[in-house]
């Protein structure tokens, strides 16, 4: 009788485990490393803080907020013409989220199968990862071990209006990635001042400091982004159980007095604003579908040209104040078009403000995944001025099948 009882307690127990059991394929470019006894304590140490942050984005995502019941309210436009206000949806209610969503509760219910597929990027090849400063790779021991190159130099060196505004960037880089509250919406503090490890070992990209089209040069060497899960990121999962692994997850920072022009682009995006402004107006953020009747839409070869007029002080309705508490997380759907200005504000400095977030893309595997910028509609007039307000063009391609 009493194995019979084992048996039939033991079977739920079997089940669970059988269910929870699953197939982790790494990318091609993951290779099984042979560490040192301390070389391994640093990755585990870099994976254990990753597993922080991707476990509260998991429950961030699933927490309802809103007027949602089952998941956080996303903003996917801040201005809808119907209602003259934004237009909300339950995050979780996008099936590409949802994905999302089922493959992170695959890697927590399993980090050690997961793992394999980690890769602290200490020689990765594919291009340039660095750390923001010296200040920074002071923050832990893997930063040091990872001895990765420092953007103070690569700015140093590139000199001119865009060094000056990376080097302003990345000199103060933890005051502005300290200035922040996570309290509303996280029960463990995903800033830098919580994972310190994590923020100051991944690896940091001066996205646009290289590109003339991305506007003023102040923003170009004002931005940086690093990605902790994702195709070329730290963690590199292929497929769990034959299914692709669209999640792409990691982080951004934008100096004060930048503006992120107009762009676009196939994936869908995710962002959660974690700083804390100064005053209500600090950060500014807009996001409309390409089809919105605030653009003009006409047919081209390949897909769509839309024109945005923001002149005469229209562009100020399509804009949204952000902040950690209000506005803090929105869904921007495939070829939304979308940007971010960071030049109003109360008294202004770099340990003051800024815009640090938590960044994410749901189908990094499918498709084109290159960010496309709107460029000027004047076609005599520089891409460097591009602000809100000014008349705009972007180019929309056709999707792939």
């Amino acid at each position: 009788m009493r194995e019979h009882i084992i048996g039939f307690a033991m079977a739920p127990m079997l089940a669970c485990s059988l269910a929870q059991a699953a197939n982790f394929q790494c990318q091609d470019d993951v290779k099984p490393s042979q560490y040192m006894a301390e070389e391994q304590q640093l990755v585990d140490q870099f994976w254990d803080e990753a597993l922080v942050y991707l476990r509260e984005y998991l429950q961030v995502l699933e927490t309802p907020t809103g007027q949602c019941k089952d998941s956080a309210e996303a903003t996917i436009q801040t201005y809808l013409s119907a209602t003259q206000k934004k237009q909300t949806r339950c995050i979780l209610k996008y099936r590409d989220m949802e994905l999302v969503a089922k493959h992170l509760k695959a890697i927590l219910a399993e980090p050690d199968k997961a793992k394999a597929c980690f890769d602290p990027q200490k020689n990765y090849k594919e291009f340039a990862l660095y750390t923001p400063s010296q200040e920074v790779r002071n923050l832990s021991a893997v930063s040091k071990w990872l001895d990765r190159p420092l953007l103070t130099d690569y700015y140093q060196k590139m000199g001119g209006p865009i060094g000056k505004a990376g080097l302003e960037l990345n000199e103060n880089f933890l005051a502005v990635t300290s200035r922040t509250d996570t309290t509303p919406h996280w029960k463990n503090d995903v800033s830098i001042k919580g994972l310190p490890t994590l923020w100051s070992s991944v690896g940091w990209i001066p996205f646009y400091a290289e590109n003339p089209d991305a506007g003023g040069d102040r923003f170009r060497g004002g931005y940086l982004y690093a990605e902790l899960m994702g195709p070329w990121g730290n963690l590199r999962i292929d497929e769990i159980d034959g299914e692709k692994v669209g999640a792409e997850i990691g982080m951004t920072v934008q100096l004060f007095n930048t503006s992120y022009p107009y762009h676009y682009h196939h994936p869908q995006e995710i962002y959660m604003t974690l700083t804390k402004p100064q005053c209500i107006d600090q950060n500014q953020y807009m996001v409309l579908h390409w089809d919105s009747d605030q653009f003009k839409q006409e047919r081209s070869e390949k897909g769509w040209t839309v024109a945005i007029n923001g002149s005469k002080e229209k562009w100020k309705k399509w804009f949204a104040n952000q902040a950690s508490n209000k506005e803090w997380l929105t869904y921007f759907e495939r070829n939304a078009i979308h940007a971010f200005y960071a030049m109003e504000g109360c008294n202004q400095t770099i340990k003051n403000s800024g815009l640090v977030t938590v960044w994410a893309r749901s189908t990094s595997r499918d498709n084109e995944q290159s960010t496309r910028l709107c460029r000027p509609a004047d076609s005599g007039k520089g891409a460097k001025t591009m602000l809100p307000g000014d008349k705009t063009v972007c180019d929309l391609h056709d999707w792939k099948t």
